[in-house]
C-alpha cells in the first residue's frame, strides 16, 4: 500500500526519484498516466493491468467510459526505474501537468500521485476533509 507524502525535485532530464518506501512494492516498471485534478498517477504494473482490464469491460458504446480509457490509456507512458530509483517522465506528461522541477509525491493506497508542488499545495488549501469524509459516507451507504 502506498502511503504518505514525499517532496522531491525534477532533474533537467525529468528524472524524479521515488521513494524508497514505493519501490519496495514495485516492480522495475511503473505505468504513469495524467490523472485527476492535474496530477499524474503511477501504477505497479499489476494494478494497471488489473484497472485497464475492468475499464476495458465497460461499454464501448458509453461516451463516458470511451473518453476515460481513451485518456487515461492514450495519456500512459511506461516507466522504467533506474539503478538511482529514479523513472524519466515523458516531456508531455511534465508539460501537460504543469510540473516546473519541485514535485509531491503522494501516496493514495493501490497507486501514488505525482504532482506539482505548487499546485498540489493550492489542491490542500481548497479540500475540506469533513465534507470529503460526509460525502464518502454516503457513498459507502
Amino acid at each position: 500500500m502506498f502511503i504518505g507524502e514525499y517532496r522531491h525535485n525534477l532533474d533537467a532530464k525529468n528524472r524524479l526519484i521515488i521513494p524508497a518506501k514505493f519501490r519496495e512494492q514495485l516492480s522495475t516498471t511503473v505505468y504513469v498516466t495524467e490523472w485527476m485534478e492535474g496530477c499524474l498517477a503511477a501504477f505497479p504494473e499489476q494494478q494497471w493491468n488489473q484497472m485497464i482490464e475492468q475499464y476495458s469491460a465497460l461499454p464501448m458504446t458509453d461516451a463516458s467510459a470511451r473518453i476515460f480509457l481513451r485518456q487515461i490509456n492514450g495519456k500512459a507512458e511506461e516507466c522504467s526505474i533506474d539503478g538511482q530509483g529514479r523513472i524519466l517522465l515523458p516531456q508531455f506528461l511534465v508539460s501537460d501537468t504543469g510540473i516546473k522541477k519541485a514535485c509531491v509525491i503522494l501516496g493514495t493506497a493501490k497507486h501514488f500521485e505525482i504532482w506539482s508542488e505548487e499546485k498540489y499545495d493550492a489542491y490542500c488549501s481548497e479540500v475540506n476533509l469533513e465534507e470529503s469524509a460526509a460525502k464518502v459516507t454516503e457513498i459507502l451507504k
